[in-house]
């Protein structure tokens, strides 16, 4: 039996940077660094692909020509894409920057201390057909010491069955959209949370995933009107290009219905030493748990599993 406390709590999602935000060009260090100085976000989303020459750089498209450039990325050098320079103009503002290694996106997260969403676009390497280059990425991330932090977010099927094969310590989301439906099982067998595009679930979607276990992210939220609707849906990770966490409202707890979160507290004393878990499943030290929202879980002597949630926890 798992056991709930029962007093209500105000909480709000996990905030992610969709290309770092809108103040630089997109997917650049000044665009990741701005989204965690200017906006405070949780997370930083990335989208990667392999050059040439066999190193890991981000970048949205296939070529560098909606950002100023005139590279294909698969077919240039490092050294050629870090020649570029790129202009983009955002809400009025015209931006430069250069490309961003994936390296350099890692030790900014590192540096910052938020986490690092790594999306994989179909790249050589690293696609349904051919994972060869997959390893290299996420040695990457384990050398920057954030195995238990990251997440793989991709819309490719086969390269996820591959990361929970081979890499079962990441946690991974499926990047969707309407197609969510039908892969619920799928979803459940790979253990992937459901990345879904807005306006393509409503609130029965989010239970139905999380009475499955699984939690619902979206993209992309920019609006306090989106925040409060899919927020009050459940979702837990909400990704933005300018929405400023500091300004959105928490939100109430969830009635997630009757699913054994509910029952009444228990007199039974802890047996095993309390366990914290982050929303998003993983496991955690008590050192670990400063700031964010966190699960507490400790092994009571009549056989209930009690758990406790905790916000914003200063050790």
């Amino acid at each position: 039996m798992l056991v709930l406390a029962a007093d209500a709590w105000a909480w709000k999602p996990l905030f992610v940077g969709h290309r770092g935000c809108n103040i630089g060009v997109e997917n650049t260090s000044e665009a990741y660094r701005n989204g965690v100085d200017v906006y405070g976000y949780d997370g930083l989303e990335c989208d990667v692909r392999v050059t040439k020459d066999g190193f890991y750089v981000i970048s949205h498209d296939e070529t560098t020509n909606r950002v100023g450039g005139n590279l294909t990325v698969a077919d240039a050098t490092l050294a050629e894409l870090q020649a570029e320079t790129y202009t983009q103009t955002r809400g009025g503002v015209t931006y430069t920057g250069h490309i961003c290694t994936v390296d350099e996106y890692l030790a900014i997260c590192v540096e910052k201390g938020v986490f690092p969403v790594i999306e994989l676009k179909w790249t050589t390497g690293i696609n349904n057909n051919d994972m060869s280059n997959f390893d290299g990425l996420a040695h990457l991330v384990i050398d920057r010491g954030l195995t238990d932090k990251v997440i793989f977010l991709t819309s490719m099927k086969k390269s996820q069955e591959y990361i929970a094969e081979h890499y079962p310590q990441f946690t991974r989301q499926w990047l969707c959209n309407a197609n969510w439906e039908g892969n619920e099982e799928w979803c459940l067998q790979y253990g992937l949370h459901p990345s879904i595009s807005i306006g393509n679930f409503d609130a029965a979607t989010v239970k139905k995933f999380h009475d499955m276990g699984l939690n619902v992210a979206m993209w992309t939220v920019d609006s306090k009107a989106n925040y409060l609707k899919y927020g009050n849906m459940g979702v837990y990770m909400m990704t933005c290009n300018s929405l400023k966490p500091s300004e959105m409202p928490e939100l109430e707890d969830i009635d997630w219905g009757s699913d054994g979160l509910n029952e009444p507290a228990t007199d039974g004393v802890t047996v095993d030493a309390t366990d914290y878990y982050t929303i998003t499943g993983m496991s955690l030290n008590r050192e670990q748990t400063a700031g964010g929202i966190y699960i507490s879980v400790q092994h009571l002597s009549n056989g209930i599993v009690q758990t406790n949630k905790i916000l914003e926890w200063n050790r």
